[in-house]
């Protein structure tokens, strides 16, 4: 039998099997092949494109500089100086924690911050982050040294903010911080990154938009570590927009010496406009020190600041009015004819209603007393009764319109509303009914009211400059808003502005001590209790802690006639207006004239 050609088709068939297998084989590869050739170059080239380019490429931004603050004269607040910050390109780093540990010890700083920050970039690798902000000269010279061992690291040259007066205008302009996460969501549409600084509070935070500019770009080529080798193309940044302040810069200046290191607050306004001339809270902060690098143990230390440096207490301080309430009310009685000016009340020295006695400051009385006479000796017995007069419906009515109770309208944002007591705030605050012992003490500003220092200037601008209500502004660019007209008579303000020239002009005012023959001056004096039944035995109460003193008011306002400028002064803890707050508004008012180049009336 021949067995070879028995088994020969077999054989034959098998291997006709194989290489149909091994062509399908091919062909599969090739489409394959052929299959990723397409995606890659049609479907995904730009992707691949990017990467391949990235690869030797990098593209970082340039930070604009941000715009300059003026005040009204066009003197420079805010500028911007040369600063050089370390970034990082996350892409280019093999080992994060020796590069971080590194730096860290390069800069004496904790390895760990910056570790989280490269962490942080890392969704992003082609994206710089920015590990180490406005460093020394010293410190540029150590990283320079050590560059060509670090890749992926570089140090660039960048426009950081500078608050050219430090701490004059602080709580004005604001100050800077670096964006959060949340930030980032909230600002997706702005081109801002990780590391960006943006505007936290004042000015800064409210013009965020025009300030901060348009970064521009820089593109260059990198070698295999990531080594800038040469730049190939850049588009230079666009600077941010200017923003002019109503402020006078020389005007802060003068208010701010004034009132010193005292707790409290100074505001100087224009009443025929609402234009904020100064406006200075103590005590005060250098906004520079958030731009510059700042640890753990300074930001704590500025938080837990018993006297709260960061609070702007010009319209977020809310305090008793005191006697300078007596003003309102006298423009609510005038306006709703509720007593006749000439109309004399008298003052034992104390007031009675129901079961309780109210006491005046002035222990024997002021005998009988006209208006103008209760204002320029600031008599509690007349306002008692003029209190009772209105009541409270009538007295919180006017206090709202004149713009107590609720925020001013200012371009700043946190502002706070203060509190005019009604009585279906006493029913839901206390679930019990108003009474009418609150009224009166209610009249001389005691009691549940709370008013700012810039409520106060908004509030009386609107009754010397004759009854038009203006919000107040601080930037020039903002319209003047004039919310409401009063409908009350030349002759009633005249009787009102009367009684405060007498407290200054007058030999029993209560704010005599600050005349001068040079100009006239018109205000009102008010010594807000802080604790009822705590009396000094001393004109300074320096004998009572600290928290127990009470807080000194007084507004001015110049010339009586025609208005320029009105100015409210407020310390807190600091005891009697007259004594204490009027002397600040004198020297503002005094100073508004030196710079004006007049000292007459």
């Amino acid at each position: 039998m021949n067995l070879h050609k028995i088994n020969k088709p077999y054989i034959d068939e098998g291997l006709k099997f194989k290489a149909k297998m091994l062509t399908s084989f091919v062909f599969v590869l090739f489409g394959f092949l052929m299959f990723r050739l397409v995606n890659m170059q049609i479907f995904n080239g730009q992707y691949y494109e990017g990467l391949s380019r990235n690869n030797r490429l990098r593209i970082i931004d340039i930070e604009a500089p941000r715009g300059k603050i003026l005040d009204r004269n066009g003197i420079i607040l805010a500028d911007n100086r040369p600063a050089y910050n370390i970034m990082v390109m996350p892409q280019d780093i093999s080992d994060a924690d020796a590069v971080s540990s590194r730096i860290a010890g390069l800069l004496q700083v904790n390895a760990g911050e910056i570790r989280k920050k490269i962490d942080e970039a890392t969704p992003k690798p082609y994206d710089p982050v920015c590990i180490a902000r406005d460093i020394s000269f010293d410190h540029v010279a150590i990283i320079e040294s050590e560059i060509f061992t670090l890749p992926g690291v570089s140090i660039e040259a960048v426009p950081e903010r500078d608050y050219v007066y430090e701490e004059l205008a602080s709580h004005i302009l604001g100050f800077l911080g670096e964006i959060s996460k949340k930030g980032l969501t909230a600002y997706k549409e702005g081109d801002y990154a990780i590391g960006d600084l943006i505007g936290k509070s004042g000015i800064e935070l409210i013009c965020e938009e025009r300030l901060r500019g348009a970064k521009g770009k820089r593109i260059f080529e990198v070698d295999a570590l990531g080594r800038k080798i040469h730049v190939l193309d850049e588009h230079l940044p666009d600077a941010g927009e200017t923003v002019t302040l109503t402020i006078d810069k020389r005007l802060q200046l003068i208010a701010s010496n004034s009132l010193g290191k005292k707790a409290g607050a100074v505001v100087a306004i224009v009443p025929s406009t609402g234009e904020i001339l100064a406006m200075v809270s103590s005590p005060t902060f250098d906004p520079n020190m958030f731009v510059s690098p700042m640890t753990k143990e300074m930001w704590k230390e500025i938080i837990e600041d018993p006297m709260h440096p960061l609070e702007n207490r010009a319209l977020r301080g809310q305090y008793p009015p005191g006697s300078i309430f007596k003003i309102a009310v006298s423009f609510a009685a005038l306006s709703t004819h509720a007593i006749d000016p000439e109309e004399e009340l008298n003052c034992p020295g104390d007031y009675t209603l129901g079961a309780n006695t109210y006491r005046c400051w002035k222990t024997q009385g002021h005998q009988d007393v006209d208006m103008i006479k209760a204002i320029r000796e600031s008599c509690d017995v007349y306002f008692y009764k003029l209190g009772e007069a209105l009541g409270i419906d009538v007295i919180s009515q006017f206090a709202q319109e004149l713009g107590f109770g609720r925020p001013t309208g200012i371009e700043l944002s946190d502002e706070v509303s203060g509190l005019i007591p009604t009585r279906q705030w006493k029913l839901k605050r206390f679930n019990t009914s108003w009474k009418p012992g609150e009224t009166i003490i209610t009249a001389i500003g005691q009691g549940f009211t709370l008013v700012t220092p810039l409520q106060v200037a908004k509030a009386m601008s609107s009754i010397v400059n004759g009854g038009r209500l203006y919000t107040p502004k601080i930037l020039i660019s903002s319209d003047t808003v004039l919310e409401k007209e009063f409908d009350i008579g030349l002759d009633d303000i005249d009787i009102i502005k009367t009684g405060m020239r007498e407290v200054v002009e007058g030999k029993l005012g209560t704010a005599r001590g600050i005349r001068d023959p040079m100009f006239s001056i018109g205000g009102k004096t008010g010594t807000a209790q802080v604790v009822r039944g705590v009396k000094s035995r001393l004109m300074d109460e320096s004998d009572l802690p600290y928290k127990h003193r009470d807080h000194a008011w007084f507004f001015g306002f110049s010339p009586v006639e025609n208005p320029e400028i009105l100015v409210v002064a407020v310390g807190e803890h600091g005891g009697h207006g007259g004594s204490i707050a009027a002397p600040v508004v004198r020297d503002v008012i005094k100073g508004y004239y030196f710079l004006k180049g007049t000292s007459n009336e």
